[in-house]
């Protein structure tokens, strides 16, 4: 630092305007034009003393060279020398290092240090800086305080590490040490005579004028010797050239030009430039340029426009003069000597390439952060390169495009990278189809895709060979090139937040190299910048730079990395990392021991957040200011409404005296997480915490969890969208990762009240091997009404916790403020905090929304904003608008906004306003408003004092074109805007949902149905493919309005846009009720009309059409994945519509029954009637039953028949429908409550059919009687009868005498011997194929017995009936036969095999559709090892080999979860195929054969598309082969 020295009061007021000047040149070291400025206004020393900081402002003087002339002049009033507090480096920083220092050490807000920037705030005029200062600039008092704090602490600390300076104008700061030297060296000699003089002056007499810079510092910066000529110093000073041409270099430049100018050229070269006004600056004066020469002039324009500006004022003024040849003379030598300038710059820049490397990753910080993911391109390794090719597993890599074929084999990268990551195997065509679908199938953002761009040698295949260039080109370019779009798509990675790294291990020799194919696919959709080349050696550098340079116009230098070794590199990239990369993350373990949770089992569980019981130690160095920072940032965050985050309970847990605040509930849910731990016997247990939206719920939940870190293996389902059975295999692999011991698991899941998480608990339960293993979820279930869910509930099980503190809560509330006041500044404006603390007062929160709303202004942008989120955040939980889209929405787009830029242009509502990361689609950050009551209260506020309706804001929501777009974060948008119109809440008195959307509840309430109407209908426009927006205003219509014909044309359009069991069931729906109305309205009405029988039969007609076409969608082969709209029909769960079609109409057709028991016909009260109600029913002519002859009775007889149709196959129609429902009952387990509820439907209709159809066993007897027949026929019916009293009628009930005695199977063998012998060609062939499996059964139970045929006999029956047959069977018998006989052998392929395994499952989901839907099947026959039927092996032969050891419980729990595959048993009886697993299915291989198998268990594949080698044992279910114990040949 500088020490202070006490000189003699200068005699200021003495100063010339000249010596004001040198003082501010020489000794403050200012800019010439701040200097000139001084002088253009006539500032002498008189009028220099009287100036403060807003005077030097006031002549044009940015705020950071005013800052500090002011300092300087307050010293040399108090006539002492200008001292630093701060360390001598720091006034060498340009203006780009102190806002480096600024963002990346201070971490001030990023708008604050451009602030600083744009004010020309050097190091030297940063040290002159005070609070005052930065605040005039609009620093914050908060920042201020910071940064000046930080300053100081530079006195105790080392040196800051910050990157060269990269900008151009930085390098003509005089202020800097070259620049200044290179001023003094450049003065004319008659200007250093002078001053010798004014030396000699001030030495004689102190009292005249005294100069305020001494003579010894001056002959420091003149030692340098005077040039003789403009040439020599020319060609000396080069070296001190920065970024941009310095002042000299310019000046020579234009003197020589000014030189070849005639005398009266040169005059009016200076007349026309002291009229130039087109520069910031102003004109030069005249007296200035009297009598000057080119060499004067010359200097004079560098001075006062500086090096960059000056020549560019020449040429246009040489133009000006007509002197156009001189002017392109000057263009082209400033143009070579700005050439030569940058690329000394660049050697002077990259001769440290390390740090190259860090910037190029970090976007010049120092972490690998700053980018959210990384695409690599490599081509051909070598395996003495992948020790240093470590670097790519700490890289959050998007995708790798390899072009090595042997990547995936031993010594190949790809191999290496999997030892420690994973990583799935992709291949280019993978990546075609819809966005979102790739996205999903191919588990991208959470995995990496490892792309092989030409071939895969591993796998064996010819398909998967490497090409040649030419074929390449021809055969595999397209689809790399479709990869690149996909990446480049900014719906998959947001543009500036993702870098492309082109690693080349072996060199690109020519442009005929897939690898530059793929470089320039990249910058047709990218820009050059946003690609880097790593290169393993020099000369692969040079011949890659030169292609690009040659073909795409582009030099790479600046981009590129080639002087490092892959060590160095490799060094360079791992040091990146945090200050824990290194450090392990560890799991409890049994014995209280910890075990290492590797990155590699992380990258697995892509669903869960696990916590480590070392949570957040070691990630920083935490006495820095770095993590003093961080901790204040995160806590206030969290504190105005933030989610909470496990460093929040960590920062509590290491200042003891601060706790965390424990809510009233807190011990309750530990003693039930506990409890249920150490007495429940039940594997996986549900606990539910019900909670108010915004009321701690999720953070009382989380706080448990962190405090019982150490006793579980903790995790949060990060996403309640993915497959349940997923989750449930990466909760059993958490539980088993690195222990013999399973360790119990707490997993957390955040959910809505209509949430089923019993489908998650089911899924745990199949998916878990042992019964002594433990999971127990912790459900955060967000409710309205908490208290009575948890009534209706198991209290054992469940809590609840409401927005309503104790009043120990209250105190602990008031403590934590005053903590809070010690480390924050203004912490009651942590509003979020302050509604709990105020004990969610609605009046804190009105009053709150009222202030912040009181000058509220629809018409702008901001306050349009504000109430869209206010209407989102009400009505919508987890609801936000992503910040590209504000910023879109705001007009920002084109200008690099930073996020706090939006809040600041959302004042005055940014206080109430908090942006999050959204982990959907990557990542992305959205803004929404602090808390859900703040939301509602600005919604109630904005309807009080603006007159602004909810609907008006839901109208003019949706006339935004810009909302509606397709993009991926908008698509979220749109999801939340659907959701608030159609997603109904649960009633607060049972599991039911509400008729209708609390948005829609409202606008009904307070405007009716023309406005709700006119809403659906924008909205219908807005989404065009959703038939959610249609039905629900259909469902509006005949359920609030009775409106049956508007209602079904809605409905109508709902199915148009898509057809499925829900759109169908809405219309069925509509006439459903219409029908029940009329019903209704007849009863009380006296008089009777055919015309409404006619209409009542019509409706019934139309209703049971669509109620059955409905029922087919739910059992079409092909349905959708997809999840069905949120606005499911009438209240049935999502994914289960299962029979409902069945059961309306069900209802519907007992409904017209009633309708035809009424007339006067067919009374059901009269026996009679009741008889010609049922004959009729059976087919017979309604004329011949009715024998009343009058107008009315003939008028309902002609209605009658007009649809007897209809009438008369309707009792059939109700039998089939009954014969379903009953299999489906007794063979499906119910799995919620609408099957026990429909059972109950069921079974009430039933009686009725009974009651209404069914005749007495006396009749019944007599007509038995009057049926006798021929023998044959009897014996026939005999053999029939038989059958099916032993339930072997059809195939299913053969297959199960499995089970049964030999003896049963033995009769049954020879009923169909005789029974394929008679009947029609139909029958035979179905009695053929039962009879061939009943030799198979008979075979395994009485091998010995004379009725079974040999396997040549029962396949040559099969071949024949197959013959007859063909694919197109409706049922899958004849089919399982023929993978039963016909499957090939090791030896043997068989070439129809996958003709039959196609033919199977299309007939098998067509067929059990109606019962199986979505439901697993087992096999009861395995492939073993022997030949004809000895290759097949039983279930139940396989159960003897254990049967005598362990209880049935037992081994039904080894079939149940995969193990029974473990025992030598099984191993030695079942033969294991080898197969592959490819695109998600899997392959049983015979030879060059491929037969589509599926997995037994979902947990046999993980997901992510990975093509792998497996083996498997073969099951035989009557969908197709199954594929049990699935192992990685890896």
């Amino acid at each position: 630092m500088n020490q202070s020295t006490t000189r003699k009061p200068p005699l200021i007021e003495k100063w010339t305007t000249e010596d004001v000047h040198q003082w501010l040149t020489a000794e403050v070291k200012v800019q010439q034009s701040c200097a000139d400025r001084f002088t253009e206004e006539e500032v002498s020393g008189a009028c220099l003393v009287s100036f403060d900081k807003q005077d030097i402002l006031e002549l044009g003087i940015k705020h950071g060279p005013a800052v500090k002339i002011t300092a300087y002049l307050e010293s040399l009033k108090k006539a002492c020398k200008h001292q630093s507090e701060f360390p001598e480096y720091v006034e060498k920083w340009t203006k780009e290092q102190v806002r480096q220092w600024l963002e990346r050490h201070v971490n001030v807000y990023s708008k604050y240090a451009e602030r600083l920037r744009e004010e020309d705030v050097s190091g030297d005029c940063l040290v002159c800086f005070r609070k005052q200062d930065l605040v005039d600039l609009d620093v914050k008092g908060g920042p201020a305080v910071r940064i000046i704090s930080a300053l100081k602490q530079l006195n105790q600390k080392p040196e800051p590490t910050l990157q060269p300076i990269t900008d151009q104008k930085e390098a003509a700061k005089p202020t800097e040490p070259g620049n200044a030297q290179a001023k003094e060296i450049n003065r004319p000699e008659s200007y250093e005579n002078t001053e010798s003089k004014r030396d000699g002056i001030v030495e004689k007499d102190s009292k005249q004028i005294q100069l305020p810079f001494d003579k010894t510092s001056e002959k420091k910066e003149i030692q340098q010797p005077k040039p003789q000529n403009t040439g020599v110093w020319n060609k000396g000073t080069v070296v001190q050239t920065t970024v941009s041409p310095d002042a000299s270099r310019s000046t020579v430049e234009i003197e020589n030009i000014l030189d070849d100018l005639l005398k009266e050229d040169l005059k009016k070269f200076i007349f026309r430039l002291r009229l130039h006004t087109e520069s910031k600056r102003k004109p030069i004066c005249q007296s200035k340029l009297e009598d000057k020469d080119s060499m004067d002039i010359a200097k004079l324009m560098t001075d006062h426009y500086g090096s960059k500006e000056a020549p560019q004022v020449a040429i246009q003024t040489l133009k000006e003069i007509n002197q156009l040849k001189l002017a392109r003379q000057l263009e082209e030598r400033i143009s070579q000597l700005m050439q030569m300038t940058l690329s000394k710059e660049s050697v002077r820049k990259e001769a440290n390439q390390g740090e190259k490397l860090k910037t190029l990753l970090s976007c010049g910080g120092n972490s690998l952060d700053n980018y959210d993911k990384f695409v690599v391109v490599v081509n051909k390794s070598n395996p003495e390169q992948l020790h240093y090719l470590q670097f790519l597993t700490k890289l959050k890599l998007f995708c790798v495009l390899d072009f090595d074929h042997n990547s995936a084999a031993s010594g190949g990268l790809c191999h290496s990278y999997r030892e420690s990551r994973v990583a799935n195997l992709h291949t280019p065509p993978q990546f075609q189809g819809q966005t979102e679908s790739v996205i999903k199938n191919l588990n991208l953002y959470k995995q990496t895709s490892w792309v092989f761009c030409n071939g895969r040698h591993d796998l064996n295949s010819n398909s998967n060979l490497a090409l040649d260039y030419k074929n390449w080109l021809r055969k595999s370019c397209k689809d790399v090139e479709q990869i690149v779009s996909f990446i480049c798509n900014p719906e998959v990675l947001l543009h500036g937040r993702y870098l492309i790294i082109f690693l080349l291990l072996s060199p690109v020799d020519t442009e005929k190299d897939p690898v530059f194919d793929i470089y320039k696919a990249f910058i047709k959709h990218i820009k050059e910048e946003n690609i880097i080349s790593v290169c393993e050696s020099q000369s692969t550098y040079l011949k890659w730079r030169e292609l690009i340079k040659e073909k795409c116009d582009f030099d790479i230098e600046h981009l590129s990395i080639n002087e490092l070794t892959l060590s160095e590199i490799n060094g360079t990239i791992i040091a990146m990392g945090r200050f824990s990369q290194s450090s392990v993350r560890l799991l409890p373990s049994s014995g209280s021991s910890t075990v290492v949770l590797t990155q590699k089992d992380e990258d697995l569980l892509t669903a869960l957040d696990v916590l480590c019981t070392n949570q957040c130690e070691s990630v920083y160095d935490e006495n820095s200011s770095e993590f003093h920072e961080f901790r204040i940032s995160v806590e206030e965050e969290f504190y105005r409404g933030g989610k909470v985050k496990w460093w929040n309970f960590y920062f509590c847990d290491k200042d003891k005296e601060k706790p965390f605040i424990k809510r009233d509930k807190y011990e309750n849910v530990m003693k039930l997480i506990r409890s249920q731990w150490r007495d429940s016997n039940d594997m996986c247990v549900l606990l539910n915490l019900f909670h108010h939206p915004g009321c701690g719920g999720t953070t009382l939940a989380m706080h448990v969890m962190w405090d019982l870190r150490h006793e579980f293996r903790c995790a949060v389902l990060k996403d309640n969208s993915i497959p349940k059975t997923e989750v449930a295999i990466q909760v059993i692999k958490l539980m088993k990762l690195e222990s013999e011991k399973p360790s119990p698991v707490l997993l957390l899941v955040d959910s809505k009240e209509t949430d089923n998480p019993y489908d998650l608990v089911i899924s745990i339960r199949k998916a878990a091997v042992e019964e002594n293993w433990k999971v127990i979820i912790l459900n955060c279930v967000r409710s309205h009404s908490p208290k009575q869910q948890y009534r209706q509930h198991n209290q054992t099980q469940n809590q609840f916790i409401t927005a309503s503190l104790t009043p120990q809560e209250q105190k602990d509330f008031e403590k934590k403020l005053k903590e809070l006041e010690e480390t924050h500044d203004k912490p009651e404006n942590f509003y979020s905090f302050m509604i709990m603390k105020n004990n969610f007062d609605q009046k804190y929160i009105d009053d709150l929304a009222h202030n912040t709303l009181e000058n509220f202004d629809f018409s702008k942008k901001e306050s349009e904003l504000f109430a869209f989120l206010a209407l989102l955040n009400t009505y919508v939980e987890e609801s936000e608008i992503s910040l590209s889209l504000c910023e879109d929405f705001l007009g920002m787009k084109f200008i690099r906004w930073r996020e706090d830029s939006v809040l600041e242009r959302m004042n005055p509502y940014s206080n109430l306003l908090i942006i999050d990361r959204i982990q959907e689609s990557g990542g992305y950050e959205g803004l929404r408003i602090l808390h859900q009551t703040i939301a509602s209260a600005c919604l109630a506020e904005l309807e009080r004092s603006c007159y602004t309706k909810v609907s008006e804001i839901t109208m003019q929501m949706l006339h935004y074109d810009l909302l509606f777009s397709t993009f991926v974060v908008k698509n979220r948008l749109m999801r939340s805007i659907e959701r608030m119109l159609i997603e109904r809440q649960r009633k607060k008195d049972g599991d039911e949902r509400e008729l209708f959307s609390p948005l829609v509840h409202k606008i009904h309430n307070q405007q009716g149905r023309q406005t709700i109407q006119e809403i659906f209908v924008k909205a219908s426009s807005r989404f065009v493919t959703s038939a959610s927006i249609p039905q629900a205003l259909a469902r509006y219509l005949y359920i609030n309005e009775r409106d049956y014909p508007e209602a079904l044309k809605w409905a109508e359009k709902a199915k148009d846009i898509k057809e499925n069991p829900y759109t169908f069931d809405t219309i069925g729906q509509i006439h459903k009720s219409n029908l029940k109305s009329n019903m209704d309205r007849e009863k009380q009405e006296k008089s009777h009309n055919p015309e409404d029988l006619d209409t009542n039969i019509k409706i019934a007609i139309n209703g049971m059409k669509a109620f059955k076409r409905a029922q087919q969608l739910a059992d079409k082969e092909d349905e959708p994945q997809e999840e069905p709209p949120d606005d499911d029909s009438e209240d049935y769960p999502r994914k289960s519509y299962n029979v409902y079609g069945y059961v309306r109409m069900l209802e519907i057709a007992f409904m017209v029954f009633e309708i035809l028991s009424k007339l006067p016909f067919f009374d059901e009260h009269n026996p009679m009637k009741k008889k010609y109600l049922q004959s009729f029913l059976r087919g017979n002519k309604l004329n011949t039953l009715c024998d009343e002859d009058n107008e009315i009775t003939n008028w309902y007889v002609k209605i009658i028949n007009e649809h007897e149709r209809f009438l008369v196959k309707l009792k059939s129609d109700v039998k089939e429908i009954f014969d379903i429902l009953n299999c489906y009952f007794a063979y499906i387990k119910g799995v919620c409550e609408f099957d026990s509820m429909n059972h109950r439907i069921v079974c009430d209709h039933f009686k009725k059919y009974v009651h209404l159809f069914c005749s007495t066993p006396e009749e019944m007897t007599k007509e038995k009687e009057h049926q006798s027949n021929l023998t044959l026929k009897l014996d026939v019916q005999e053999q029939k009868l038989f059958l099916e009293k032993n339930q072997a009628d059809t195939f299913s009930g053969i297959l199960q005498h499995l089970d049964k005695p030999a003896e049963k199977i033995e009769k049954v063998t020879e009923c169909y011997a005789f029974l394929q012998k008679t009947g029609n060609q139909k029958q035979n062939a179905q009695m053929k194929i039962n009879y061939i499996l009943s030799n198979i059964v008979l075979y395994f139970l009485k091998p010995k017995s004379k009725h079974v045929k040999s396997y040549r006999f029962l396949s040559g029956l099969l071949s024949e009936t197959l013959q007859e047959k063909g694919l197109c069977q409706d049922l899958p018998d004849p089919y399982y036969l023929a993978l039963l006989l016909f499957w090939p052998s090791p030896t043997e392929e068989n070439t129809e095999i996958g003709t039959y395994v196609t033919a199977i499952r299309k007939s098998s989901h067509k067929y059990l559709s109606k019962l199986f839907n979505k439901r697993s099947t087992i096999a009861r026959l395995y492939l073993g090892k022997g030949e004809g039927l000895k290759r097949l092996v039983s279930k139940p032969k396989l159960d003897e080999s254990f049967l005598p050891k362990m209880p049935r419980d037992t081994l039904a729990q080894l079939w149940w979860n995969g193990d029974i595959f473990k025992e030598k048993a099984i191993i030695s009886r079942l033969h294991r195929v080898s197969g592959t697993i490819e695109q998600g299915a899997v392959y049983a291989n015979y030879g060059q054969q491929k037969i589509l198998v599926r997995p037994a268990r979902l947990s046999g594949i993980r997901s992510g598309f990975s093509t792998e080698k497996v083996s498997f044992y073969i099951g035989f279910a009557i969908n197709g082969p199954l594929a049990y114990d699935i192992k990685y040949e890896n």
